[in-house]
């Protein structure tokens, strides 16, 4: 399963626009008119394997235009099937790092970024079975909701980052490029990932900076798409004038995860 989009293509300008494919949820928010919107900037990608034991997310939020996010769409898009291919490999969590690197430092994805009007923050996420990789460009943010993790204040998977980007302006071009990666184990039972761009946050009341609010949101919600529905209308509602969208899927760990030696003892 592939899904794509770009907010220059629809913007959902004033509209909340909530999709499940496959086991994915995305929800799109193009912002309020009343406040000044007048464009979408945003851009998603979501791909899973029918036995949704693997699931690939990338979002996207462009500045200036959304020919850089149209562009890394693409890129992905056209190289899919190698990319499909690389996901089912056992060793894949080992090589989802160079593979983006390398395409983003491509010859023919660097040409072209040098013909672009502006630049994108980018987060790629990939979830197999247990384990969970992502590699961070930007402001974008990734989230790992679980309770064992929230007991202890731990929602967040990345920083936001905020002189990061892929496009005219570009990461890749530094002699040493910037972003982030990273792993996380998956506790047992129910987990939640969620993808979200800023405009999540750009409520005046910033209810969604407190990581609890989105936490309680999704936990305590009967569907992962009732709870993205929520989070939109509250942006609505707060009239924001960016582009708010969210990517989000579920996964239930049947396998055990670290705890410490000493774990019941005390």
């Amino acid at each position: 399963m592939l899904t794509d989009w770009v907010g220059s293509k629809q913007t959902f300008l004033d509209e909340i626009a909530v999709s499940k494919h496959h086991g994915i949820i995305t929800g799109r928010y193009g912002g309020s008119t009343a406040s000044g919107a007048i464009k979408n900037e945003d851009g998603l990608l979501a791909m899973q394997d029918e036995a949704m034991t693997w699931s690939l997310a990338v979002l996207l939020d462009a500045h200036h235009r959304a020919d850089s996010a149209e562009l890394v769409v693409a890129a992905i898009k056209k190289d899919r099937t190698s990319l499909a291919e690389l996901l089912e490999q056992d060793d894949a969590f080992f090589r989802l790092e160079e593979y983006f690197v390398s395409l983003f430092t491509s010859p023919e994805f660097t040409q072209a970024c040098h013909q672009l009007s502006g630049e994108t923050s980018c987060l790629i996420v990939f979830q197999k079975k247990q384990f969970l990789w992502w590699l961070s460009i930007g402001d974008c943010m990734a989230y790992l909701l679980h309770p064992d993790l929230a007991q202890f204040g731990q929602f967040a998977l990345n920083q936001r980052q905020f002189y990061e980007w892929v496009g005219k302006v570009n990461t890749f071009d530094l002699d040493i490029p910037c972003y982030t990666v990273g792993r996380r184990q998956l506790r047992p039972g129910m987990n939640h990932i969620v993808l979200m761009t800023d405009g999540v946050l750009d409520t005046a009341d910033r209810y969604f900076h407190n990581a609890q609010n989105l936490y309680d949101v999704f936990m305590n919600g009967p569907e992962l798409d009732v709870g993205v529905r929520a989070i939109l209308h509250h942006v609505h509602a707060h009239k924001v004038r960016d582009s708010a969208t969210i990517i989000c899927w579920s996964y239930h760990n049947a396998a055990d995860a670290l705890m410490s030696s000493d774990f019941g003892k005390l």
